[in-house]
């Protein structure tokens, strides 16, 4: 079951510069920040608000720290925008093997590590009405990481 929107992604050339955007004009402040070699990324997670099953709700801004990495390729053909949406579940495991039975292409044929320890998966944006999908299971947060 999908428990909630865990976090927007959105591509950006700069990170840092994104981040002072976001803290200037919303008053959102880093709540972690890593360099993800595996997914040629670095990041830095936003967050937004608490919610009701003990998880969180972020905004995930990426920078690319190759251009052969899927965000790079993702910011050369469309810019900066929206990347992909996310949602949250206890177990990413049987949700995305209950989402592929349903006829929805998953990306990865086992969970990758995600951010902040998460373990993740990625639904096909042509099977998903053109948005690239992200099903998470978060790890216990204990305290910001920086």
């Amino acid at each position: 079951m999908l428990t909630r929107i865990d976090h927007i992604g959105i591509a950006c050339f700069d990170l840092d510069k994104t981040v002072e955007f976001y803290r200037a004009t919303y008053g959102f402040e880093v709540f972690h920040s890593e360099v993800n070699e595996e997914q040629g990324v670095r990041e830095a997670m936003l967050k937004i608000n608490e919610t009701s099953d003990g998880g969180a709700s972020y905004l995930q801004l990426l920078e690319p720290t190759r251009e052969d990495s899927a965000v790079g390729k993702w910011l050369a053909k469309n810019g900066e925008g929206v990347h992909h949406i996310a949602f949250g579940t206890a177990d990413v495991d049987a949700e995305s093997a209950d989402i592929r039975d349903k006829g929805v292409r998953v990306l990865y044929e086992e969970p990758r590590r995600g951010s902040m320890g998460s373990r993740i998966t990625f639904l096909h944006p042509k099977d998903c009405h053109g948005v690239l999908t992200e099903l998470v299971t978060s790890a216990p947060v204990e305290s910001p990481e920086h």
